[in-house]
């Protein structure tokens, strides 16, 4: 024990003459009157969107760690630094396309610059120039449509309202804004959507920022939100019809979809009973009531791998009726006439699809919209009669991502829940 002991105290010892040499002579790493390294060469300035990517030539000198770029942005200035072994810098974040200094030196490990090598680049149209937001009124909200993201950059997208009209007429700065929210993307192709707002006329702005702070001008635009409720789902019921295309149920039955328990686990999802269920497949709800439906939301089952991939439906159809036979007829899929389509859509991945329909590698932004399930609104300019009146409400699961990629006609589907709004029967009574 004595020897353990004296071990101890002999490494305690060690550790703070080790702390006290470093702090006579400074860090480990460092080398006493190194000079400064060789400088590199300027091969190539390429221009990027709000940036540049810089080429150099780094000369044979063993004293260079690495080379490091020194510029000015929103009056701070900003380092980009790489190795030795990496022959290009990248320096981002402008906000506009004027000429700019970039100071480019070698440096050794002591942190000793070379001769600085002057750059002068001037950036492509920054991404907060090229996008373009459009906002509109929406079902109980607004949506904010984002095209012109080319690059695929992170940009957070700010709605503002006043809801004093007498500042309509006023300049953009003068206008008493309150921020309504701030949604992020990276999608160069999206409807960003806020609800919850109430269906009063107000002034709304919206502008773009990027994650260098630096923000895109204001739009403004006079918009009422369009009422909206929640459909009351302690009405719906199994329908049963003899036209249904059931997929033997299983021990996760269809009122799991209406449920209201979200992501919850098992058994609170919808299953087929097996992989032998026929593609496509549908099952109808009686919604209880006559209702007119603005959009439906969908939820995946949860914790059920991989996301985009399997049981998961990818391609959609909603129809409704007030009255349906229950028999086969002439309509699509053999529906009878009663049936008009509200909607065909397909799960949304922010990223895209490859060309040939193949998922690719998601995103953490794919798996967040994945996770946070579809928000699938009506449109009248493609299917005229989605806000029609309806009782019956018929999800068809054209295909899911295994039947897609296979192009199987038989599959399991495994699904969360589905969620219509629009305007209830007893807001159609007042």
């Amino acid at each position: 024990m004595k020897k353990i002991y004296v071990s101890i105290m002999a490494a305690a010892l060690f550790a703070m003459t080790s702390c006290d040499d470093s702090d006579r002579f400074g860090r480990v790493d460092q080398i006493p009157d190194l000079p400064a390294p060789s400088p590199v060469e300027i091969v190539d300035v390429r221009p990027t969107s709000g940036g540049a990517v810089i080429k150099v030539s780094i000369p044979d000198d063993d004293l260079i760690k690495g080379v490091v770029a020194r510029y000015e942005r929103n009056g701070e200035e900003v380092k980009a630094k790489v190795s030795r072994y990496v022959d290009t810098l990248v320096v981002e974040g402008f906000s506009d396309t004027d000429a700019h200094t970039v100071r480019v030196a070698s440096f050794n490990v002591n942190e000793v610059l070379s001769v600085d090598r002057l750059v002068s680049v001037t950036p492509l149209t920054p991404v907060i120039r090229t996008v373009k937001p459009t906002i509109f009124e929406s079902f109980g909200g607004v949506k904010v449509r984002i095209e012109g993201n080319e690059s695929k950059s992170n940009l957070a997208v700010c709605i503002l309202r006043c809801a004093d009209l007498a500042d309509s007429s006023k300049a953009v700065k003068d206008i008493k804004w309150v921020e309504v929210t701030t949604l992020f993307t990276e999608s160069n192709n999206i409807n960003l959507v806020r609800r919850g707002i109430e269906p009063e006329k107000a002034i709304f702005g919206t502008y773009i920022r990027d994650r260098w702070g630096n923000i895109s001008d204001t739009t403004k635009i006079v918009l009422t939100p369009l009422l909206e409720e929640k459909i009351n789902k302690s009405l719906f019921k199994n329908a049963a019809l003899a036209d249904d295309n059931h997929f033997g149920m299983s021990q996760y039955p269809i009122e799991a979809l209406w449920d209201d328990s979200g992501h919850s686990s098992s058994p609170h999802f919808f299953a087929s009973n097996d992989s032998n269920s026929p593609i496509p497949g549908w099952v109808t709800i009686n919604l209880g009531q006559v209702v007119q439906i603005s959009r439906i939301q969908t939820l995946p089952r949860i914790a059920y791998p991989p996301l985009y991939g399997g049981g998961h439906p990818r391609q959609f159809e909603f129809w409704g009726s007030m009255d349906p036979s229950g028999q086969e007829g002439d309509n699509e899929h053999g529906f009878d006439d009663s049936w008009f389509c509200l909607g065909k859509f397909e799960q949304f991945k922010p990223s895209g699809y490859n060309s040939d329909g193949s998922v690719g590698t998601p995103t953490v932004e794919d798996n967040t919209y994945f996770n946070n399930g579809n928000d699938f609104e009506l449109n009248p300019e493609e299917y005229p009669h989605c806000y029609d009146d309806v009782r019956y409400l018929r999800i068809v699961f054209v295909s899911t991502f295994s039947t897609y990629e296979l192009g199987a006609k038989v599959g399991q589907v495994q699904f969360g829940e589905v969620t219509p709004w629009g305007i209830n029967e007893a807001s159609r009574k007042k």
